[in-house]
Order: C-alpha cells, then sequence, then structure tokens
C-alpha cells in the first residue's frame, strides 16, 4: 500500500475536518454570522481538497485548474470570514448594504484566474515541478494575484480584530471560545504570508492547508459542545443601539468638550435638527443655550417648531474599558406638561384652600354669634348644623395644609422612641398626657379619658426605629383621630408599638364598625372615584405618610378596626438631617 506524502495527508485531513464542522454547525443556520461562517469554512474545506487533489496531479492543465480553483476559495474563505466577524458582532448592516459584493469577491478571483491566459492580470511563467514527491507550481503574480492575496489576509486580520474587540467589550461570556475562533486564524495567515513572499525551504509549495488543521482544532474547541450561536455579541450591540434609537426621550452621546457625537431620533425631533447636522456642534449651540452648558444643569429649555419646551437633565459620565473618561450621556426627559399642571394645581389648590381656611373661620364666627341671638330653637339648630359644616370645612382646610407642610417637606432620619411619640400623639388628641393624672394600666401603659369618654391606652416598650419623626407622628395622629371620629361613642383605642421583621408594626386598634369598604376600596384603588371615594383626606394623608416613610400601611375590620403601619427601621445608616 502507497502511503501519500505528507502535505497531501494533511490536506484531505484539513477538508474533512472542516466538512465535519460544517456538518455540526449546520443547525445554526439563519443565527447572526452562521451563515457566513458555514460559507467561510466550506470555502476553506473546497480550497484544502482542491489543494490536495492537485498535489497529485502532474498534468499542467488540469493542476492549473486546481489552481484557479484554489485562488478562489482562498478568497472566498477570507471575505466571508469578515462577514461572518461582522454580522456576530451586532454589525449586520455592513453586510447586508455590500452583500452581493461579498458574495461576488471569490468569483471575480476565480474569473481573472480563470481567464488568466488572455490578459495576464493574475500571474505568468506557470510551471509544475515536483518537489517532496508532490506537484508544485511555481509562477511569478502580477499585481491582481498580490492584491487578492494580501487582501484575503487583511480580511481575515480585520476579522479577528472585531472577534478579540467583542472580547474585551463583552464581558466573560464565551470569552475563551471567541479568543479561540480569532486565533485559529493565525496559522493560515501566516502560512499565506510566507508563501507569498517565498519564505520557508519550499517556495514552491503553500502549507495553508496544512496550517488549516490547527484551525480547525480551534474552531471544533470553540463551537462543538457550545451555545456560541445561541448567544452572541449581536444582541447586546442592537440592544444598546435599539435602546437609544428607539427611546421615547432625547439621548445626545456627547464628547470630554461637549461636542454632539450622535443623538437618537427623539432628539431630533425635540431640538428640530437633523443628526448629519448636529454631529461635532457643542451641545449648547444645538439647544439654543446661549453660554450654558445643558450637561451640567438640571433642567434645560427649547425653543422648536414655535413651542417653548422644558426638559429635566439627566447626564452620566462615558468611559471606556480601560476606565479612560471619553465623554457623557446626555438623557433629556420633556416635563413642559408636568409642569404647567403642577402649576395650575398649585393654584387651584392654593387659593381655594386660602379662602377657604379664611372666609368659612368669619362664617363660623358670625354663625356662632347669630345662635346666640336667637330664640327660636328651630333657628338656632339650623344655625347649629351651619357652624358644625363650618367647622369640619376649616379643619378640612387644616389638613390640606397638613399634608402640604409635612409630605413637600425635606426628608429627615431619626432614632424615634415609640413610647415617647405615642404618648405625645395621644397628648395632642385627648388632652394633657400626665403620668400621674392618667389612669395607669399595665406595667408602660397609660390611658386617659378625653374625646367625650374614649379611652386612649398606650401600649409600647422600647420599640425604637431611624424615620422622618413629623411624618411618623402625623401618620399615627391621623389615624388615632380617625379612630376617635368613626369607633362610636366613647370608644376604646390602643395605641401599641412592637419589633417586627426588620422594622417596627405601629398600630391603632378601636372598637368601633370599622372603616367602611368603599373608603379602603378608594386606597387600593389609588384614585377617587364618583363610586369609590372616602369621607375626607384622613386615610390619604395616612396612606401618603406610610409611603413617604418607606413602609407599608394595612388594615384589618373584622373586630372594630386595626390599622397598622410598618417601617423599615434605618437604624444601621447614619442620619440623613434634612436634604
Amino acid at each position: 500500500m502507497v502511503v501519500p506524502p505528507w502535505p497531501v495527508v494533511a490536506s484531505f485531513a484539513a477538508a474533512g475536518g472542516t466538512a465535519l464542522l460544517v456538518r455540526y454547525l449546520w443547525r445554526y443556520r439563519g443565527k447572526p454570522g452562521a451563515d457566513w461562517f458555514l460559507a467561510s469554512l466550506s470555502a476553506q474545506a473546497t480550497w484544502s481538497l482542491s489543494y490536495g487533489v492537485a498535489l497529485v496531479t502532474f498534468a499542467e492543465p488540469m493542476r492549473w485548474a486546481l489552481e484557479v480553483l484554489s485562488w478562489a476559495a482562498m478568497a472566498g474563505t477570507g471575505v466571508y470570514f469578515l462577514a461572518f466577524a461582522l454580522a456576530y458582532t451586532g454589525r449586520g448592516g455592513v453586510v447586508d448594504r455590500a452583500r452581493v459584493g461579498f458574495a461576488a469577491f471569490p468569483a471575480l478571483v476565480g474569473l481573472i484566474g480563470a481567464t488568466n491566459p488572455v490578459h495576464g492580470l493574475a500571474w505568468v511563467d506557470f510551471e509544475v515541478v515536483r518537489v517532496l514527491g508532490v506537484a508544485g507550481a511555481t509562477y511569478d503574480m502580477r499585481l491582481w494575484a498580490l492584491l487578492s492575496a494580501t487582501g484575503g489576509v487583511l480580511l481575515i486580520t480585520v476579522g479577528s480584530l472585531l472577534l478579540f474587540d467583542t472580547v474585551v467589550s463583552y464581558g466573560p461570556l464565551y470569552r475563551r471560545e471567541a479568543v479561540a475562533v480569532g486565533l485559529s486564524t493565525v496559522p493560515p495567515v501566516a502560512a499565506v504570508l510566507a508563501w507569498l513572499h517565498g519564505v520557508g525551504p519550499v517556495p514552491e509549495l503553500s502549507f495553508v492547508t496544512v496550517a488549516f488543521l490547527p484551525h480547525v482544532a480551534l474552531d471544533a474547541y470553540a463551537f462543538v459542545g457550545s451555545d456560541m450561536f445561541e448567544f452572541h455579541p449581536a444582541t447586546r450591540r442592537v440592544g444598546e443601539r435599539a435602546a437609544i434609537d428607539d427611546l421615547g426621550a432625547p439621548v445626545v452621546i456627547v464628547d470630554e468638550q461637549r461636542r454632539v457625537v450622535t443623538l437618537n431620533g427623539a432628539a431630533e425631533r425635540a431640538f428640530g435638527v437633523e443628526k448629519a447636522g448636529a454631529l461635532t456642534r457643542p451641545l449648547a449651540a444645538l439647544l439654543g443655550e446661549e453660554g450654558a452648558d445643558p450637561a451640567e444643569a438640571e433642567t434645560a429649555t427649547v425653543q422648536s417648531g414655535g413651542r417653548r419646551r422644558v426638559f429635566t437633565v439627566t447626564t452620566t459620565p462615558l468611559t471606556d474599558a480601560g476606565g479612560t473618561h471619553v465623554g457623557y450621556t446626555v438623557v433629556f426627559q420633556d416635563v413642559t406638561d408636568e409642569r404647567r399642571r403642577e402649576q395650575r394645581l398649585g393654584v387651584l389648590n392654593r387659593v381655594p384652600r386660602h379662602n377657604l381656611r379664611n372666609d368659612m373661620t368669619v362664617v363660623q364666627g358670625f354663625t356662632e354669634a347669630a345662635a346666640r341671638e336667637v330664640d327660636d330653637p328651630a333657628v338656632r339648630d339650623m344655625l347649629g348644623r351651619a357652624e358644625s359644616k363650618a367647622a369640619e370645612l376649616v379643619a378640612l382646610g387644616e389638613k390640606a395644609r397638613t399634608v402640604e407642610r409635612v409630605l413637600d417637606s425635606d426628608p429627615r432620619a431619626e432614632r424615634v422612641e415609640l413610647a415617647d411619640l405615642l404618648a405625645t400623639v395621644r397628648a395632642e388628641h385627648v388632652g394633657a398626657a400626665d403620668a400621674n393624672g392618667g389612669r395607669v394600666g399595665t406595667e408602660g401603659t397609660a390611658a386617659d379619658e378625653g374625646a367625650e369618654g374614649a379611652t386612649v391606652t398606650v401600649e409600647a416598650t422600647d420599640a425604637a426605629v431611624t424615620a422622618d419623626p413629623a411624618v411618623l407622628q402625623v401618620v399615627v395622629g391621623t389615624l388615632l383621630e380617625n379612630a376617635l371620629e368613626h369607633a362610636g361613642e366613647a370608644p376604646t383605642v390602643t395605641l401599641s408599638a412592637e419589633r417586627r421583621d426588620g422594622g417596627v408594626a405601629v398600630t391603632v386598634a378601636d372598637d368601633g364598625p370599622g372603616v367602611p369598604a368603599h373608603e379602603l376600596d378608594a386606597l387600593s384603588a389609588g384614585a377617587e372615584s364618583a363610586l369609590e371615594h372616602g369621607s375626607g383626606l384622613g386615610l390619604w394623608l395616612a396612606n401618603w405618610g406610610a409611603t413617604a416613610l418607606g413602609g407599608d400601611l394595612s388594615f384589618d375590620t373584622r373586630e372594630g378596626t386595626r390599622a397598622t403601619l410598618t417601617v423599615p427601621d434605618g437604624e444601621k445608616r447614619e442620619p440623613t438631617g434634612e436634604s
């Protein structure tokens, strides 16, 4: 049995290994870059097979034809590998725009080689020589052949650099696999360069197909048994681009000198500019801000399309993979309508409430005076009702002031002893809380009579919490006021506090009929409606205050009403004071 020379065996082995890899990866057709990678491997297999056959073909016409086929396959291997790298790393748009060129380049190289006897652009003085027991070939390459081979090397090099760039920027996912694919091109590229420049002991032979053996091994390591085509960098790259382009808010990327690098469609529409005209312009000039730097401001006002728009500005520094500061991402949020609505609500809120408080105080005073001057019981009763309603409206106005004063103020974080706070709340609503003057119950408890026979008991141990004391006091006071008002005659109300799950739970429990379901439904829905509405601001104030404290407010109405305020304890963080 005659054993073929080792260059022939190596070429056929490279062709067979590549064909097996193509068969394995065939399942990934349609994935980003997969079709182009399969095309590159197919061209590589064709190159290895045709050159292996050429090595045992001494007939010059057939040997020449196989050389032409090898050149066409070499061109396909390089250009298809670049297309794979572009599509795999999320740059498929480049490939789509040049798809015809990528596909036609190998055919063009083959056509130039096939018609070389006519024009001589590829090579001259083609001759078959026997070397190492195989059919080598010598010829002088012309400009076209040199450009084709050099171009193929450059294409593969660029593709490898794209993969290495992905390794650096994409993180640890498939890092070793991407490195293996990039390194796999090194042996064949080195062999091509050596062959082009006649480096080596046998310049009549190309050892590129031999170099395909480690190339195939590295590709097999990268792809066989991994999901490299299932999770690919294209998802991240396209996703990052879509996150900016599809974002409804204007986004502008600027460099360190605040010059526009790119912007999304929303920014073009909002600022009345086109991307091509906006690039390299200062961001301040783009927005019409004279001498101001919008990236350093909290808001920006833009006049565009005959409208004056107000934007909040969020600026985030951009750094490259090495941690070098390269620019900023500036996000604009249109708050024009919100600002106008806030202004209208502010006016509609403060003016009626101010008039309500002042005018209803006057009404209440005149009603009281009139009631003292009349003798008719029916008229006195009507005046008493009017006085009562006036007092309720004045109290409603005061509660609205409390909502604005407490919930719109800067938050604080202080250590609050709940026993003291509950005693203060009790004193505010049922009279002075003097331990010596009130009824003393069990240890740590005290009670006072007040609110038309109501009994309010405080039960608190050493529980404490780090929170805003003003908001906490208002919430508990509002719940107590609600219990005293709606729990019926001579109610019994208990204020208690206990540690619970890393925080505290403050409970206001009464023995009344329970909070009506429609008022709790309004709180759950988050909005008042014509069919489901609360009787006042009390429960809303308690609910908003609980949210401001970062806590939760719940109600149990099975036996009376148990309103429980749960507040997380910020004991481990330093008090922030006024922010």
